[in-house]
């Protein structure tokens, strides 16, 4: 038999009055093919970096790219998997709830009201969600972008693990 997400939480006889099922999220243990395919996008990526490198007059330190490239393939062997949780609870069985697998991890947060600016920010920080405000007003408060920041490449990682590109 197959389990799924409101199998697990039906069995551990529901959710607290504190919990944020909005930003549960589940942690999974990857396969062997995932790591294989992770790895093998890793090193694509850093052939890529090669060769640019060598087509471009830049100087590139290759001793250090594979160091990052090897802190890249040592990040673990779990990935985040963003979930619905209010959706799964709602429609057992549904297409919002997941079917398990073995090693999953289901995190469900109590509620936070901060947001954290990170990045290329003038002054990294942590502060209050103000409903209703804009992208501009949290980059403001940590002090403006830094000189090399993307402007056109800012995202929103939310509590269960989804990501946004935010305009």
């Amino acid at each position: 038999k197959s389990y799924r997400l409101s199998d697990l939480v039906k069995a551990a006889g529901g959710v607290t009055a504190i919990a944020y099922t909005k930003g549960a999220r589940l942690n999974r243990i990857m396969t062997e093919d995932e790591k294989l395919q992770r790895e093998s996008s890793l090193r694509a990526a850093q052939i890529q970096l090669y060769e640019e490198a060598l087509q471009s007059e830049k100087t590139y330190d290759m001793e250090q790219a594979d160091t990052l490239l090897q802190m890249k393939m040592d990040l673990g062997n779990t990935y985040p998997v963003a979930v619905n949780l209010d959706k799964a609870l709602a429609e057992p069985g549904g297409a919002d709830d997941i079917v398990l697998r073995e090693g999953d991890q289901l995190v469900i947060p109590q509620f936070s009201n901060t947001v954290k600016v990170s990045g290329e920010v003038s002054y990294p920080i942590s502060m209050n969600y103000k409903e209703g405000k804009s992208l501009s007003y949290y980059i403001k408060r940590a002090g403006g972008y830094g000189n090399r920041a993307k402007k056109n490449g800012v995202y929103a990682i939310y509590m269960n693990g989804s990501v946004e590109k935010l305009g």
